[in-house]
């Protein structure tokens, strides 16, 4: 039996009773971090837009629809889809899976919860769904050398993303073995994202999971209606996936200890709206703050590992939201200057603002090879304010804020949606779908929440 077919035989089989309580909480708290950061883009950029124009390209739907969250109507599943794993990335919030350097809840929670909500499941069939898809999109990025990947060019989250998103929707609409199998294969098929978006600060990056959960959902139901994919998909000697997108994968990884440890334990969840590689230097930035003079440091040294150099080394001060929330000379500067990393710090007011420009083109972004050696499996760097008189002021962290060795308590966790998902629905809907949530394997039907 190949390694994928074993996978899909677990997306097929798993059943909420199985899962300890401690996954089934987690899986609520995933789904309680996306859906948060989607209702937070509700108005963000150019989300309406977006919203208006797809719209009106889609006539009535005839079969299923499901909700475009907090914009006040419904499409058919595919657009509806597409919009919601749009919304689910715009603001960078979303939860970040370190093993597989991806963005599993962008792809899964909204493929899951947008289904089942077309489909009328209940809560407890969303929570399979969604742990079912964490798992298989989580090993199907393990598997692989995920540096290399980066390296040439690949975004992780669109590459592996497809896989997640089909075994979710394939748990949903009741797929057996070998039409999971065929789903998982037409995902692979399918997989695509690139990071050349940063090279100009194009805005597209958030349609790389959205472009996931609807290629996956794809997939899912052509399998169901009787379409087949190669169950060699990931390792075919021509047009395996792995050897397309990588240096080297093993195979192993892929279904070593599945069913009895689970992925969704492992994810990280973002205190700062900006790219996860920036988050170590924030941490250090505003450890040092309270203790630094601003005006005495010539020069700010960030020693990192190669791909936070390669993705958020920067090249140049940022002139938009998007070059901003990539760049850790920027991010270090913003949280030096205000004390802070949140929305406001990537209004262009703030971007503009002449001390931050000043210290930002101070910062220096280099690799080191204890860092390097130790990612993906931890993220960190080291940071040091060198004064002009030579002296300086240095802290290392080895480990992020929000992640799984210094994780968010449950309290801010929900703060966190509260704060974000109020900015898009309101405070009193925000405070009323977190006890939703919270408790939702005991609804019956998932009807239109959002």
């Amino acid at each position: 039996m190949t390694e994928l077919r074993q996978l899909a035989g677990f997306a097929v089989n798993f059943r909420l009773e199985q899962a300890p309580e401690e996954v089934v909480r987690a899986a609520k708290y995933c789904v309680l971090d996306s859906i948060g950061s989607a209702l937070g883009a509700v108005r963000y950029e150019e989300i309406p837009e977006l919203c208006r124009e797809l719209r009106q390209w889609c006539a009535a739907p005839a079969g299923r629809t499901a909700s475009v969250w907090g914009q006040g109507f419904s499409l058919d599943v595919f657009q509806a889809l597409l919009l919601n794993g749009m919304m689910g990335h715009a603001l960078e919030l979303d939860d970040v899976h370190t093993g597989s350097k991806s963005h599993v809840g962008a792809v899964v929670v909204e493929t899951a919860w947008t289904l089942a909500e077309a489909m009328g499941e209940s809560g407890r069939r969303l929570l399979e769904a969604v742990i079912t898809g964490y798992e298989v999109m989580a090993r199907v990025g393990m598997a692989m050398d995920v540096v290399s990947n980066r390296k040439r060019g690949w975004h992780g989250t669109g590459i592996i993303g497809t896989f997640g998103a089909a075994a979710a929707a394939g748990h949903l609409l009741g797929l057996d073995e070998d039409q999971m199998v065929s789903a998982l294969g037409m995902a692979g098929t399918q997989s695509s994202g690139l990071w050349a978006f940063l090279e100009e600060g194009a805005t597209c990056k958030k349609l790389h999971p959205a472009r996931a959960a609807v290629n996956g959902l794809t997939a899912a139901v052509l399998a169901k209606g009787g379409m087949t994919g190669p169950e060699r998909i990931l390792d075919a000697g021509d047009g395996g996936l792995y050897r397309a997108v990588a240096d080297s994968f093993n195979m192993e990884t892929l279904v070593k200890g599945l069913g009895t440890g689970y992925e969704i334990l492992k994810i990280d969840k973002k205190p700062y709206p900006c790219c996860r590689t920036t988050h170590h230097a924030i941490d250090g930035a505003l450890m040092l703050r309270e203790k630094a003079d601003l005006e005495q440091v010539e020069r700010i040294l960030v020693e990192t590992y190669e791909v936070g150099v390669l993705q958020c080394g920067s090249q140049g001060y940022p002139s938009s939201a998007v070059e901003a929330k990539f760049s850790i000379p920027y991010t270090v500067a913003a949280a030096l200057v205000r004390g802070n990393v949140s929305l406001a710090e990537f209004a262009p007011e703030v971007i503009g603002d002449p001390l931050i420009k000043s210290l930002a083109n101070r910062v220096q972004v280099t690799a080191d090879p204890l860092f390097t050696s130790r990612y993906p499996d931890r993220w960190g760097c080291r940071l040091r304010l060198i004064y002009k008189d030579a002296s300086e002021l240095a802290v290392q962290v080895d480990d992020m804020s929000g992640s799984v060795a210094k994780p968010l308590t449950e309290e801010q966790e929900k703060r966190k949606f509260e704060g974000v998902a109020g900015e898009g629905i309101g405070a009193e809907n925000a405070r009323k779908l977190l006890r939703t949530i919270m408790e939702i394997e005991k609804l019956d039907v998932l009807k239109q929440l959002l």
